[in-house]
């Protein structure tokens, strides 16, 4: 009975999340859904394979609808025996975009328990993770991905920290099954993000490993790691190939083109990476401050 007891506050975190989140977008309940102007237009781009897949029952893995003929493995393509994709299902149970808000609390409480925060704080902190101003505004605008893998990357650091603490079998299980949902979640922006997070945390923690002269450890752990990468990216082993496969056909691949036109040394893919990833991050960083020149560039034009 004192066991069942300890989960009690966990239970009632639980209900309260699926609560706030309702409520926040209760129109959901109306059968009414929010505009995201994404969204709308991934509809349109997926609508021939949505029809296919209707009228025949299976995949049709090509449309004809976006950019004149493409595969559908970025368009929502169903692939066989995605087991992680139906765990991702039975966690976003709510109707969206509740469902996101109620990952983002459930991702962040996680975190703040391997933080040894105790339940109500952590529920509290879960909150506010949840309607932080960005994390909110992405869902107005349908970057549904986005907010997907964000929701998940607390659950990777979490699994992260426990495997540093030596607890490999728990550890490991969670780094597994939310490094496989973030990979599901496809949107390797985020996950690149997450990925810079996790070095300069990895380099903190084995400085402290270092501190301790606990050096036997690092083999355990990276036993763990690898096990536990492996297997995520295994179960999401088919988008990912399928992917691969024609990745370097596309704008996202290797440019053909070496020279410019008046001779000059063609660096298109480079600098568009470059411009891309910063304009991008900065934002995230400090929202308020490049907001702030933003509006001064504005004015001073």
């Amino acid at each position: 009975m004192k066991q069942l007891q300890k989960f009690y506050p966990h239970f009632l975190a639980l209900i309260g999340f699926i609560t706030i989140s309702i409520v926040y977008f209760y129109p959901v309940l109306q059968g009414k859904k929010i505009f995201q102007s994404d969204i709308v237009q991934y509809t349109g781009m997926a609508k021939e394979q949505n029809d296919f897949r209707a009228e025949y029952h299976t995949e049709p893995y090509w449309t004809n609808s976006a950019f004149g003929g493409m595969p559908t493995y970025q368009l929502g393509a169903n692939y066989p025996h995605d087991y992680i994709g139906k765990l991702d299902d039975l966690l976003r149970f709510l109707p969206r975009p509740a469902d996101y808000l109620f990952l983002y609390f459930l991702g962040f409480y996680g975190l703040l328990l391997v933080f040894r925060v105790d339940p109500l704080k952590a529920f509290f902190g879960a909150l506010a993770f949840g309607f932080s101003t960005y994390l909110i505004v992405i869902l107005g605008v349908g970057h549904n991905a986005k907010a997907h893998a964000i929701a998940y990357m607390p659950l990777v650091v979490a699994g992260f920290i426990l495997v540093f603490r030596k607890k490999y079998l728990h550890g490991g299980i969670l780094t597994m099954l939310a490094v496989a949902l973030e990979i599901n979640a496809n949107h390797f922006q985020m996950t690149y993000y997450l990925l810079f997070l996790l070095m300069v945390l990895g380099i903190y923690l084995l400085y402290k490993l270092f501190q301790e002269k606990d050096l036997k450890s690092l083999p355990k752990i990276a036993g763990t790691f690898a096990v536990a990468v492996a297997l995520a990216v295994g179960v999401n082993a088919t988008s990912l190939m399928a992917t691969k496969e024609y990745t370097d056909s596309s704008i996202r691949g290797k440019s053909e083109l070496t020279f410019n036109a008046d001779g000059s040394k063609n660096n298109t893919l480079y600098y568009g990476i470059q411009l891309w990833h910063w304009r991008k991050f900065r934002p995230n960083c400090s929202p308020t401050f490049w907001w702030f020149q933003c509006g001064k560039r504005g004015e001073r034009q």
